[in-house]
C-alpha cells in the first residue's frame, strides 16, 4: 500500500515537471556547486576560487538546454574551453576598463549572433559571457588565472560526474520520464472529463480545468516528439512511439469534445435515464484511467446495464470516443516499454532511410526559423549593452557590469519590443522583491556561515526549478542568492542591494530603448510574421496529406503536424504582450485571444489528420483519392489568400468591432454533429479537412472582419453537405 502511494506520489510529481527536466537542471547547479567547493576546499583553494568553482557549475545549468543527454554533453565539452578563454581575456583587461567594455561588447555580439545555431549556440553564448562577467565581478588577474582555470576545470569535471557518472541522465530513462508524464496528464484529462459528465452541467470552472489539462497533455506530447527529433534513442521503435502517441492525444482531445458536446446538448436535468447513461460514461471513463490492458474495457461494457445503446447520440458518440481512446491506450504500452505493434495499422514503421529524411527536413525548417532576427537583435543588445556599460559606470564603477547582465537577460527568449518591455518589468519585480527577501534572510543567517551556504544552495536550486513562464520569481531567487553569496564574502550591505536594483533598473531600461530605435520589431509586425509561419507549414501538412494517399509518409506527416504545432507556441509567444491580462488595451487582446483559438481549432484538425491518416486501410481508392484531393486543395487555397491577406494586414483592420472570445474547447464542441454514428477512417479524414477549411473561413473573418450587414459565410463539407458558419463574434452559438 505504501508503495502503491509512492509511486502515485512520483507520478503526481512527475506530470508536474514534464521528464524531470527542471529537477535534473535544478540538481545538476546544487551538486555540482556543492561537488566543486567540496573539491577545492580539499585542494586548499582561495574563497575566489570557490566562488568561480560553484558559479561555473551554476552556469551549466543555465547554459545547457538541450533535450538529449549526449547533446547536453557535447555542449560543456564546447563550453569548457569557451569559459577558460573569456575567464582569460577577462583577467586580463580587467586593469584596463575602456578595453575591457570593448570587447565585452564584441563579446556579446558574437554571442547572440551564435543563437541563429539553436540550443546549442545560445548555451555556448552563455558560457561565454558569463565568463567574462565572472572575471569582471571577482576582479580577476593574470596571475591567479593558473587557480581560476582548475576550479573552472573541476566544476565542470563535477557536474559531469554529478549528473552523468550513475546514470541519471541516459536517454532510455528520459524517455520513460517523459512517457510518464504523459501517462500522469492524461489520466488528469481523463479525470476531468468523468467529472464533467457527471456533474451533467457546462460548468466553467470545469470546461477551464479541462482546457488546462488539454494544455498540459500537449505540452507533454510536445517534448516526446522534441526529444525524438532531437536524436534517435531506438530508430526501430521511435516512428512507433510517434504515431501512437500522437493518436492517443488526438483520442483523448476527441473525447473531450465529445463529452463537452453531449453535456451541453443534453436533455432536461430530471431525465434518469440520460443521468444514468453518464453516470456509466464516466464509470467507464475512469476505468480507463488506470491504463487497462487488452479486454478490461471490453469486460467492463459487456458487465454494464444496456442504458447506453439507449441513451442519446451525443453519449453514444461519447462511448465510440472511449472506446477510441482505450485502443490508442492499449497499442501505447506502460511507459518504460516499447509501444505495442498494432496489427491493423495498414503502414510499416517507417524505414531508417525515410525517418532520416522528416529529421533533416525538421531540422533544416527549425534552422530557418532560428536565424530569422538573430542579426537584429544582436545589433540591440549590443546597443543597449554599450549603454548600461555607460550608464552603470556613472552609478558604480566597481559594479556596472550587474546592468549588462539586466540587459543580455531581458533579450533572452525573446524578439519584438514587447516582449522585451514584459520580460523588463518581471526582471524588475523579481529583483525588487528579492532584495527585500534577500535583505531579511541575510540579516537573520548572517553570523551563522554554513547557513547562509545552504540557504545558497536553496535560492540556486529555485532559481532552475522554478518554471521559465514564472521569470519573476527565477529573478527572486537569482536576487536572494545573490544576498546570500555577498554575506559570504562579507560584502553584503543595505546599499549593495539597492545598487543592485537601481542597475537593474538602468539595464532593463537600457535594453526597452535599444529596441524601441535600433531596427525596431512591433508586436503586430513580429504576430504577422508567425502568422505566416505557420500558414505556410499548414500549407506543407495539407500537401503532405494527399501524398500519404500513395506513399508511406506517416510519420513525416505526425512531424509535420509537429511543425505546426511548434510554429502555433511561437506565434502565440508573439502574441503575449498582447495577451497579457495587463494589457491595457482590451480590444486588441480580444481579438488576439479570439485569433489564437480559432488557430488552436485549426491545429487540433491538422494533429487529427496526421493520426487518422496512420490508421487507413490499405488499397487505393481512386475515388476516395480524388475526394481527399479536392477537399485537401480548397483548403490549401483558402490558406494561400490568407498568407497573402496576414502579409498586408490593412491597419484598419485594428479598430474593427471587439470580438467575443470563445474557447478553443467551445469552438470544436459546438461544431455540428455527424449524422452517420462512428465514422469510417476515411470518413474522419474528410470531416477534418472540411472542418479546417471551416475554421480558414473564419481566420479570413477575423483578420479581415466583414461589414455589419455581411451574411453569415457558407462552406461545402465533407459528405456535400453545406454548414453555415457563424461570424467570429458569434462561434460560440454554432
Amino acid at each position: 500500500m505504501v508503495a502503491r502511494k509512492t509511486a502515485l506520489l512520483w507520478d503526481r510529481f512527475a506530470a508536474v515537471d514534464p521528464g524531470l527536466m527542471r529537477l535534473a537542471s535544478a540538481m545538476r547547479a546544487v551538486l555540482g556547486a556543492a561537488a566543486s567547493l567540496i573539491a577545492l576546499t580539499a585542494l586548499g583553494q582561495s574563497d575566489t576560487e570557490l566562488l568561480v568553482g560553484g558559479f561555473t557549475a551554476m552556469v551549466t545549468s543555465l547554459a545547457i538546454s538541450d533535450l538529449h543527454p549526449r547533446d547536453q554533453l557535447i555542449t560543456l565539452g564546447l563550453g569548457a574551453p569557451i569559459s577558460l578563454a573569456a575567464l582569460a581575456a577577462g583577467a586580463v583587461l580587467t586593469p584596463y576598463p575602456v578595453a575591457a567594455g570593448t570587447v565585452f561588447l564584441l563579446l556579446i555580439y558574437v554571442a547572440v549572433h551564435a543563437r541563429r545555431y539553436g540550443a546549442r549556440g545560445q548555451g555556448v553564448g552563455i558560457f561565454g559571457f558569463m565568463a567574462f562577467f565572472l572575471a569582471q565581478f571577482t576582479g580577476a588577474r593574470v596571475a591567479q588565472l593558473p587557480q581560476m582555470d582548475a576550479a573552472v576545470l573541476v566544476a565542470f569535471g563535477a557536474v559531469v560526474a554529478v549528473c552523468y557518472c550513475p546514470g541519471f541522465m541516459t536517454a532510455s530513462r528520459v524517455l520513460a520520464r517523459l512517457r510518464r508524464t504523459f501517462d500522469g496528464r492524461l489520466r488528469d484529462v481523463l479525470r476531468d472529463t468523468a467529472a464533467l459528465l457527471s456533474s451533467g452541467q457546462d460548468a466553467d470552472a470545469l470546461s477551464l480545468s479541462l482546457e488546462r489539462r488539454l494544455d498540459r497533455l500537449h505540452e507533454a506530447v510536445l517534448l516526446i516528439e522534441d526529444f525524438l527529433g532531437e536524436r534517435a534513442v531506438d530508430e526501430a521503435t521511435d516512428g512507433q512511439i510517434l504515431r501512437h502517441i500522437s493518436r492517443a492525444e488526438v483520442a483523448a482531445q476527441r473525447l473531450t469534445v465529445l463529452a463537452v458536446r453531449a453535456v451541453r446538448t443534453a436533455p432536461a436535468a430530471d431525465d434518469l435515464a440520460d443521468r444514468a447513461a453518464r453516470e456509466q460514461l464516466a464509470a467507464q471513463i475512469r476505468l480507463l484511467r488506470h491504463q487497462p490492458t487488452p479486454g478490461t474495457v471490453t469486460a467492463a461494457r459487456e458487465e454494464a446495464p444496456a442504458i447506453l445503446p439507449t441513451a442519446s447520440a451525443p453519449l453514444q458518440d461519447c462511448l465510440h470516443g472511449v472506446d477510441e481512446l482505450a485502443a490508442a491506450v492499449r497499442l501505447l504500452g506502460p511507459h518504460g516499454s516499447s509501444p505495442t505493434a498494432t496489427r491493423t495499422a495498414p503502414h510499416a514503421p517507417a524505414t531508417p532511410r525515410t525517418r532520416a529524411f522528416s529529421v533533416k527536413r525538421y531540422r533544416e525548417a527549425d534552422s530557418e526559423d532560428r536565424k530569422r532576427g538573430t542579426t537584429r537583435q544582436a545589433l540591440q543588445v549590443t546597443a543597449a549593452s554599450a549603454l548600461s556599460i555607460l550608464g552603470g559606470h556613472l552609478l558604480s564603477p566597481d559594479h556596472w557590469y550587474w546592468a549588462v547582465v539586466a540587459t543580455w537577460v531581458v533579450f533572452i527568449n525573446t524578439e519584438s519590443t514587447g516582449e522585451v518591455l514584459l520580460q523588463s518589468v518581471r526582471r524588475l519585480a523579481g529583483t525588487v522583491l528579492g532584495a527585500v527577501f534577500g535583505y531579511g534572510l541575510a540579516a537573520l543567517a548572517g553570523p551563522y556561515g554554513p547557513l547562509l551556504l545552504v540557504l545558497l544552495l536553496v535560492c540556486m536550486f529555485g532559481i532552475f526549478y522554478t518554471p521559465s513562464d514564472a521569470y519573476w520569481a527565477v529573478t527572486f531567487f537569482i536576487t536572494g542568492a545573490l544576498s546570500m553569496l555577498l554575506s559570504l564574502l562579507d560584502t553584503f550591505s543595505t546599499d549593495v542591494l539597492v545598487l543592485r536594483v537601481q542597475e537593474t533598473a538602468l539595464g532593463v531600461s537600457c535594453g526597452v530603448l535599444a529596441t524601441v530605435v535600433v531596427l525596431p520589431l512591433t508586436v503586430r509586425r513580429a504576430s504577422d510574421e508567425e502568422l505566416v509561419h505557420f500558414l505556410l507549414v499548414l500549407r506543407r501538412l495539407l500537401d503532405a496529406t494527399t501524398r500519404s494517399l500513395s506513399t508511406d509518409t506517416t510519420t513525416s506527416l505526425i512531424r509535420a503536424a509537429h511543425d505546426l504545432d511548434q510554429a502555433l507556441e511561437s506565434l502565440r509567444k508573439a502574441c503575449l504582450p498582447l495577451t497579457h491580462p495587463l494589457n491595457p488595451q482590451r480590444a486588441r487582446r480580444d481579438r488576439a485571444r479570439h485569433l489564437l483559438e480559432l488557430l488552436e481549432a485549426g491545429a487540433y484538425h491538422a494533429r487529427s489528420l496526421a493520426a487518422v491518416t496512420g490508421r487507413l486501410p490499405q488499397g487505393d481508392d481512386a475515388a476516395y483519392t480524388t475526394q481527399v484531393t479536392a477537399a485537401a486543395g480548397r483548403a490549401q487555397e483558402r490558406v494561400t489568400r490568407l498568407i497573402r491577406l496576414a502579409s498586408r494586414r490593412p491597419g484598419t483592420a485594428s479598430h474593427s468591432a471587439r470580438p467575443k472570445v470563445t474557447r478553443a474547447l467551445s469552438l470544436l464542441s459546438g461544431e455540428r454533429r455527424m449524422r452517420h454514428g462512428r465514422p469510417s477512417p476515411q470518413r474522419r479524414l474528410l470531416l477534418h479537412i472540411d472542418r479546417l477549411d471551416t475554421t480558414l473561413i473564419a481566420l479570413t473573418e477575423a483578420l479581415d472582419p466583414p461589414a455589419p450587414a455581411a451574411e453569415d459565410t457558407v462552406a461545402p463539407s465533407a459528405g456535400g453537405e453545406v454548414s453555415s458558419l457563424p461570424s467570429p463574434g458569434r462561434a460560440a452559438a454554432s
